[in-house]
């Protein structure tokens, strides 16, 4: 399905890598540019329900569900816009330095970033980070999108995962305009890719036929504005939807006036009340006032606006019409529970009215309990896990798929049931991040995979035959994947790839469980099998792309999130 390691194009211009993601129309891989020898990240045309690779060359053809015509077209549009984009040129914006065709298909060259995403930085933090460090990157990220705004280019796909913090010098760097769409002087669409959305950072016009075909710099005002609440409060904002039926949840009160006003006037669900433009945007944040935290009154319901239908699909990429909807009153804005640690005002002499309320909500969250998961990075630490005097509410059988499962000590979300619920197999609460093999590695000098090793985990459905069969083996320690599974019991375990599909089958229904504790199985993550792929056994295993449902071969060597397995 993907170019593999070692591939050459325009003839030995660029060498494939490594893949480094994989979305409902393209395949992202980290390559090398040969002459110049340096990193560069290659963009591949690839509607993946669409096309597929002949087995015996790199040239992809149209799969019988596909529409060569349309595809013809939406291909047309990828190089178009892929031009368009190249020309730009700002410093917070990534940069296109070829556009090509081969093998059926059209690519796109960029500079690679050596760094990590907003969203890779918030989980690294542990939570949100501080409210100076959110708005720097935020303003940096807005002046790259008035600057598009200016050339009537919408970006369509603004989130925290898609601004990269470039370790070289700290600047954040916008990327993946995948989903960009250009309009004319008048305002009209004049490219067509395919609308997409990102729960919690799309507008309610992205879910609705037809919600983009005018230039609207509203919609990346939105979600941008969504970007600053996933930085300055750790968690991902609620959907459009959900807004428009419970209103956006209090922000927590140690925010500045400026900040909380920016983030609840962009995320307007009418465009009309949104800025209109990345100025007034910013101008919102340039105010320095402070409020006094207070406890939050409740609040009233005010005016009847359209809103979509409860059956909007929350898929990180959709192809085709989406639901229209349904008009439905704005609701109350809910009380704010914070999930993450946050960084707590200063205590003074002067300050002990502030001093008492933190006291006081203190006392409120201690009274009604709760949970929240610390957030690591993705280097092989864990990531995402439940705090040690958690408490959680005692279950017994028979159980459904979705219900938390907390017997005998172990914890986790059921995903499978067996014997009328009394048996079935559950996933963790918690995940980290880790290879699947350590020693596994590509030689850029050698052009070769080396220190391959070869397990015979082939089992596509008993991922504890697979762990089993790992864990006896001498070099056991060198499986970070398999020792994190196993270090929490002996019975816990990697999932086979058929474990791991059933857990991507129930997403929703476990995600409804983990939200209790402030965590999901994220669209932005691939999560480890414990299934080798066959053909290359040594190098190769499957994973999950928790995003678009995608089931792939992965390198060994890649970090990507575990959850771990046991049977009740």
């Amino acid at each position: 399905m993907r170019l593999q390691p070692g591939t050459f194009l325009q003839g030995d211009k660029y060498r494939i890598i490594d893949v480094l993601g994989q979305g409902g129309f393209g395949i992202t891989y980290l390559a090398e540019q040969v002459m110049a020898e340096r990193k560069v990240c290659i963009k591949e045309f690839f509607p993946k329900e669409y096309y597929k690779r002949d087995d015996d060359s790199h040239s992809i053809s149209l799969g019988t569900q596909g529409s060569a015509e349309i595809m013809d077209l939406y291909k047309a549009k990828f190089v178009k816009e892929a031009k368009t984009i190249a020309k730009l040129d700002h410093p917070n914006i990534i940069h296109i330095f070829d556009v090509f065709t081969e093998n059926n298909t059209a690519y796109y060259v960029m500079e690679y970033i050596e760094g990590e995403s907003l969203s890779d930085v918030v989980k690294r933090n542990g939570g949100a980070l501080s409210e100076s460090v959110a708005v720097d990157y935020i303003k940096q990220a807005a002046s790259a999108l008035g600057y598009i705004h200016e050339r009537k280019i919408m970006h369509l796909d603004v989130k925290p995962a898609n601004i990269m913090l470039r370790k070289e010098d700290g600047r954040p760097i916008l990327i993946d305009f995948g989903l960009s769409k250009q309009y004319d002087a008048e305002g009209n669409q004049t490219s067509s890719t395919p609308v997409g959305i990102s729960a919690g950072f799309a507008p309610m016009e992205q879910y609705q036929q037809g919600g983009v075909k005018e230039f609207s710099p509203e919609t990346d005002i939105y979600s941008l504005g969504a970007s600053l609440y996933y930085l300055v409060t750790g968690c991902v904002p609620p959907q459009a939807a959900a807004i428009v039926d419970d209103g956006l949840p209090e922000l927590p009160a140690h925010l500045s006036a400026n900040v909380r006003n920016a983030i609840e006037r962009s995320m307007e669900i009418q465009r009309k009340k949104r800025p209109h433009s990345m100025n007034e945007f910013v101008a919102l944040l340039d105010d320095s006032k402070k409020v006094v935290p207070i406890i939050p009154a409740p609040q009233s319901e005010s005016t009847v606006i359209a809103a979509a239908s409860a059956n909007i699909p929350d898929e990180s990429t959709k192809l085709g019409e989406a639901p229209t909807p349904t008009p439905k009153a704005e609701a109350p804005k809910k009380e704010w529970t914070p999930k993450h640690s946050e960084e707590k005002p200063k205590k003074s002499d002067n300050n002990k009215k502030k001093s008492r309320w933190w006291m006081w909500l203190l006392i409120l969250l201690l009274i009604g309990g709760g949970a929240w998961f610390v957030i690591g990075n993705n280097r092989g630490e864990n990531t995402e896990s439940v705090e040690e005097n958690v408490t959680l509410p005692e279950t017994v059988a028979p159980y459904q798929v979705g219900d938390l499962y907390n017997e005998n000590g172990k914890q986790g979300v059921v995903f499978e049931v067996l014997d009328n619920g009394r048996h079935g197999k559950i996933v963790s609460l918690d995940k980290t991040c880790a290879k699947w093999d350590s020693r596994v590695k590509w030689s850029n000098s050698e052009q070769v995979f080396i220190n391959g090793t070869m397990t015979g985990a082939n089992d596509k459905s008993d991922g504890k035959a697979n762990t089993d069969k790992v864990m006896k083996r001498g070099d056991s320690d060198q499986y970070p994947a398999f020792v994190w599974c196993r270090n929490k019991g002996e019975d816990w375990y990697l999932p086979a790839i058929d474990e791991l599909e059933a857990i991507l089958n129930n997403e929703s229904a476990i995600n409804s469980t983990l939200a209790k504790y402030g965590a999901k199985l994220s669209d932005d993550e691939v999560y480890w099998s414990s299934t080798e792929y066959e053909d290359k056994p040594e190098f190769c295993a499957w994973g999950v792309y928790m995003g678009s449902g995608y089931t792939n071969i992965y390198n060994k060597f890649s970090i990507n999130y575990v959850r771990a397995v046991s049977a009740f």
